[in-house]
């Protein structure tokens, strides 16, 4: 059954993190290096280690983790030297939100990049979850790779994983992942569907999030889904995808963003503020409970 929003208790949930929000700017979406393939693309992850994959498309794109955060996609180094055969390349990983009765991670234990997460203080507890999460998939893909910084990362926002039933608590899983990346200057989207996008985060409007679109049935019908109307985020459909013969197919929108090919410089004095503060505000824009 779908959850139904109850904005009126949203602030009250979240109004430890938000009390000293006041003049606090929003992110900035960090502008693509450069710019990459157009055309038929293909994704692929844990589940198909061992699989023959195709030798065609424009682009390929390639799962981090296997299958929730925190975890690692095994074949991901043979995956990718699959991936460089096509002009345009990205990596995308896993989001969730599972609370304080995981056991994968110390949840009140991480207090960083935001030192105030504490059973009374949830919301920075789950950026914190997020950011690490995105960190470690980043490290990892490094590590493997050696390619991280050079391509654009998508966020994977499905209800396959854990998620809380407040909407605002959970962006903030999406919002540390996001704060993560964009840290290293890759490119940032975000991959799912506006039923489940709406599902986990109460619809939020965060236009600067770019869009790759699932659930389109044909390779047709996913070209028709490229326009603002398929946005989830309010952002601008950059793929969208469908399921032929048991693979992930996808069509470029428009032209794939890449990384900047190194590390990004040290954020100056402007970067350093408080991220969840940042985030936080803007997230509560998004679903229309800040001016």
């Amino acid at each position: 059954m779908l959850l139904m929003l109850r904005r009126r208790r949203f602030p009250r949930l979240v109004g430890a993190a938000t009390a000293s929000l006041v003049g606090v700017a929003g992110l900035a979406l960090a502008p693509p290096a450069a710019l990459a393939a157009t055309g038929h693309g293909y994704d692929v992850s844990w589940p198909q280690c061992g699989r023959s994959l195709p030798s065609d498309g424009d682009f390929r794109i390639v799962g981090v983790n296997g299958g929730k955060p925190y975890t690692e996609n095994e074949c991901l180094a043979a995956q990718y030297q699959w991936a460089r055969g096509a002009a345009a390349v990205a990596f995308y990983l896993n989001t969730a939100n599972p609370g304080p009765g995981i056991t994968a991670v110390d949840w009140y234990g991480q207090t960083s990049p935001h030192t105030g997460c504490s059973p009374s203080n949830e919301p920075a507890c789950v950026f914190n979850y997020g950011y690490h999460g995105a960190r470690l998939a980043f490290e990892y893909a490094q590590s493997q790779t050696g390619a991280a910084f050079r391509h654009s990362w998508w966020l994977d926002v499905e209800t396959a994983n854990s998620w809380a039933p407040h909407g605002p608590l959970n962006a903030f899983s999406i919002a540390g992942a996001t704060e993560f990346l964009r840290s290293r200057g890759v490119p940032v989207g975000v991959y799912s569907t506006d039923y489940q996008w709406r599902l986990i985060t109460g619809g939020a409007h965060l236009p600067e999030h770019f869009n790759w679109v699932a659930g389109a049935r044909t390779g047709g019908e996913a070209a028709s889904w490229c326009g603002p109307g398929s946005s989830f985020t309010g952002g601008p459909v950059m793929l969208v995808q469908w399921v032929q013969h048991d693979l992930d197919h996808n069509i470029a929108c428009a032209p794939l963003p890449a990384g900047p090919a190194g590390p990004a410089a040290t954020p100056g004095p402007a970067a350093t503020q408080d991220p969840l503060q940042a985030s936080l505000l803007q997230l509560l824009r998004g679903l229309g409970l800040a001016p």
